[in-house]
């Protein structure tokens, strides 16, 4: 396998990884411009409130995304390598059977919890 696809890869999971924690931090600003603006107007605030305007999304919502998301990047993974046609085909598609895993994983899970409707 060529260098330059191994830092292609590289590359888009640190840009995957910054993107996350970026949005993650403009949501909590957002969170704590709203809490600074209901203190100055004088709402009064109660620990049930802040918890529930401090709520995340599901655990089920959030991993059927990842899960989606893994399961394509894998399956892009592959389609690349049959129309790139080299000889990094078997390679390619090694390496694109762990995304493709991981998020058939975590998208059997939800389906199972689903079914026997438990918390995952």
């Amino acid at each position: 396998m060529a260098v330059d696809i191994i830092v292609a890869i590289g590359l888009a999971a640190v840009a995957l990884f910054f993107i996350a924690q970026l949005s993650r931090v403009m949501r909590n600003r957002a969170f704590h411009a709203t809490l600074r603006k209901s203190i100055e107007s004088g709402q009064p605030l109660t620990p049930e409130l802040v918890e529930k305007l401090d709520r995340t999304p599901e655990p089920r919502a959030a991993d059927q995304r990842i899960g989606f998301v893994l399961v394509a990047l894998g399956l892009a993974l592959v389609a690349a390598a049959a129309i790139n046609g080299s000889d990094d085909l078997r390679d390619l598609v090694a390496l694109a059977m762990f995304p493709l895993f991981v998020g058939a994983a975590l998208l059997l899970r939800l389906r199972l919890a689903n079914t026997r409707q438990v918390e995952p």
